[in-house]
């Protein structure tokens, strides 16, 4: 026999009911999961077809002909080149050219001859020449501007006589022939002077 009165018996807890509902669960949409009141979303992980992006290739650029360094070179010793060039032909405009002598005096005395002349302050080499022979004489040179010959002594041991001439010309032209003729003695910057002019 049943008793109507007896209180219904509760079921155990771990018996509940599952109230959860999976929602979307169709390919590429997101996962709904309802838990009584609460909606969360699970959404799915999918991982990409490169890890790393592909960056876009960039086109290299011609350098600039001025960005060269050959170029940069080449106009540097072009400019250094021109620069030398300037200062030589300044150099050359503002010098008096190759030595010269401009002038020479012959004093014939009673006792000697005194020779001087002007024109370069570099060495000068100093000749006598009686007809056909030429005799240097450039160890007599005193001072750089004049020479002394003695009156009495032979043409070769120093001294002249009426037939004698003396040229002075700058030492650059050593190695030339020592003529007495107007054309060779200007083209070597020499002159000259005769004891008979003198006289």
């Amino acid at each position: 026999m049943t008793d109507v009165n007896r209180a219904p018996v509760a079921a155990p807890a771990s018996a509940a009911p599952d109230h959860r509902r999976l929602l979307g669960r169709d390919p590429g949409q997101t996962e709904l999961v309802t838990t009584g009141t609460a909606v969360t979303a699970k959404r799915p992980i999918a991982a990409t077809e490169s890890v790393i992006p592909e960056l876009d290739e960039t086109v290299a650029k011609p350098r600039p002909l001025w960005k060269h360094p050959a170029f940069i070179v080449s106009i540097a010793l072009t400019l250094a080149a021109l620069i030398a060039a300037g200062v030589f032909l300044v150099l050359w405009l503002l010098s008096d050219g190759p030595a010269r002598i401009d002038g020479v005096e012959l004093e014939v005395g009673e006792g000697n001859a005194h020779l001087t002349w002007t024109g370069t302050d570099e060495a000068v080499d100093l000749y006598v020449v009686n007809g056909g022979d030429v005799i240097d004489m450039s160890q007599l040179v005193r001072g750089g501007s004049e020479a002394w010959f003695p009156v009495g002594l032979p043409v070769g041991g120093g001294g002249f006589d009426d037939g004698s001439c003396f040229v002075v010309r700058p030492h650059a032209n050593a190695d030339a022939e020592v003529s007495l003729d107007a054309a060779a003695l200007d083209e070597q910057g020499a002159r000259s002077a005769c004891v008979a002019d003198a006289r």
